[in-house]
């Protein structure tokens, strides 16, 4: 993340490209629901509707946080995107929301992933992707039938243990240094 020092006022070619690119955007998604609804692509508007508009706000966080350099647009636009992937998939594939919804659990995991690796700042974004990202891969081995409840719910009690102390430490250890 950016500290306040770093921040800067957007060009005015920048605040344009922005805002140029998010109308396109819009209006692409707009023209594409409506060859839905007239029937020139043949899928129901409300079938298709979701998926677009979670496609068409990524396409503009993704597009600010390259022209602006902005890891915070970047971090929303890959959460919209990856709901935007899932409904593409429900409506387009086999898989229903009951093998895909580890992915929802996963967002802010894929989210500070892509973000990481773009602004390099893994200190502040490795426990994001391990808090989400495990117990998405636990719910995903029972979402893709790997194993049952039997086995996911004890996995994710041990996490949470895992967790509490692994903060528990963290806490004794800055207490210590603070002595």
């Amino acid at each position: 993340m950016m500290n306040e020092e770093e921040l800067e006022e957007l060009s005015p070619a920048k605040k344009l490209a922005c805002n140029l690119i998010a109308a396109f955007v819009i209006l692409a998604a707009g023209l594409f629901l409506l060859l839905c609804g007239v029937g020139v692509i043949p899928l129901k508007v409300s079938r298709a509707v979701c998926g677009t508009l979670l496609f068409a706000v990524s396409i503009m966080f993704l597009a600010s946080a390259l022209i602006c350099r902005n890891s915070v647009s970047l971090w929303l636009g890959c959460c919209f995107l990856v709901p935007a992937v899932v409904e593409v998939l429900v409506k387009t594939t086999s898989a229903g929301y009951a093998q895909l919804y580890p992915l929802y659990i996963a967002i802010p995991a894929v989210a500070s992933l892509v973000t990481m690796v773009y602004t390099r700042a893994f200190i502040s974004h490795l426990p994001v992707v391990l808090l989400f990202g495990v117990p998405a891969a636990i719910f995903a081995l029972k979402s893709g039938g790997v194993v049952g409840w039997a086995v996911v719910v004890p996995v994710l009690v041990i996490y949470v243990g895992v967790l509490m102390l692994v903060l528990a430490l963290k806490k004794r250890r800055e207490n210590d240094d603070e002595a």
